[in-house]
């Protein structure tokens, strides 16, 4: 099973949006060094979230690393013209050869306000949009130079990308941390009904997770309080800072989890490690997609190095790769 980093790009009060763009490069080289397969970085607009363009930090974060994979999760495709994520993404891959991942959503990724301000009149609907990108990046005619095709994966929540990624023969990616419970069914759904394609002979699954992990029970519960707080943040223009979450979470009510809850996978490495379990027996994913809230970066970069060593000693490459 492959580990991917997945930075979402917070801006917290102590970083600013600049400190934010400039720790998800540093981050990108931190997994590289803890053995993850991937680093991808989401598209979203607004003041607290710090990557409206994610292939300028794709760039970025690629020129950064060697060996590791760089792309998005994802681009946000029913704003865009197909042609140019193809021609963005095929250049990345001659920069960057095997190295580039485009995968591509639907979000939202932003509040409504700015979702109208992206939109465009006459576009084409979601699902032909990805059939005119693939047939860009498939066709080989002289509206993109010539290029292997960067590593494609379809991200969401629903059963409606899960139609759309089997159809298409591309692999999955469900979002489980918008869901706070498991939905097994999805991927079943989308493993019953994949078709090879292009992109992929077999179905393959990413299942991508929210996890608040530290080896001090407190530290553990600040982040519980930051990804409270950062719920129900849609008035402030930065997520809480570490100190400000020192400040403010032992006033904060923080109510237990809900039995089950797998929207966060919160606790000391023992508890997450037991959460993980339960997961990859429900969905048998051949990758995982860790991201996590939290603003100090050190801890955070603690993060992703417990995570790591819940998983297998040897993380085996796979021809898909």
């Amino acid at each position: 099973m492959e580990l991917t980093a997945f930075d979402q790009v917070l801006v917290y009060g102590d970083t600013g949006p600049a400190g934010a763009a400039r720790e998800s490069v540093r981050l990108a080289g931190a997994a590289e060094r803890l053995g993850y397969h991937r680093f991808w970085v989401a598209e979203h607009h607004g003041a607290t979230s710090g990557c409206g363009s994610p292939e300028i930090l794709v760039t970025a974060a690629a020129a950064a690393t060697s060996t590791i994979r760089v792309g998005t999760a994802s681009v946000l495709l029913p704003h865009y013209a197909p042609l140019k994520v193809a021609t963005t993404f095929n250049l990345l891959e001659r920069l960057h050869p095997g190295r580039i991942d485009l995968g591509i959503g639907r979000g939202p990724g932003a509040a409504e306000t700015v979702t109208r301000l992206l939109a465009r009149e006459g576009e084409a609907p979601y699902h032909e949009k990805i059939e005119q990108l693939l047939a860009h990046l498939t066709a080989g005619t002289d509206l993109l130079p010539d290029s292997t095709p960067p590593q494609l994966w379809l991200t969401g929540a629903g059963a409606g990308g899960a139609h759309l990624a089997a159809r298409h023969g591309l692999p999955f990616c469900l979002a489980q941390f918008a869901h706070g419970v498991l939905r097994p069914e999805i991927v079943e759904l989308y493993r019953e009904n994949f078709r090879p394609g292009p992109f992929g002979a077999i179905p393959r699954v990413s299942i991508a997770v929210r996890v608040a992990c530290a080896d001090d029970p407190g530290d553990v519960r600040l982040l519980r309080a930051g990804f409270a707080l950062g719920a129900t943040s849609a008035n402030r223009r930065t997520l809480p800072s570490w100190d400000e979450l020192h400040a403010l979470a032992p006033a904060a009510p923080l109510p237990d989890p809900a039995p089950g809850d797998m929207s966060l996978l919160a606790g000391v490495p023992a508890e997450v490690a037991e959460q993980l379990v339960a997961l990859t027996a429900a969905y048998a994913p051949d990758e995982l997609a860790i991201t996590t809230l939290c603003p100090d970066f050190d801890l955070r970069i603690r993060t992703f190095e417990l995570v790591r060593a819940m998983a297998p000693a040897v993380l085996v490459p796979t021809p898909f790769s």
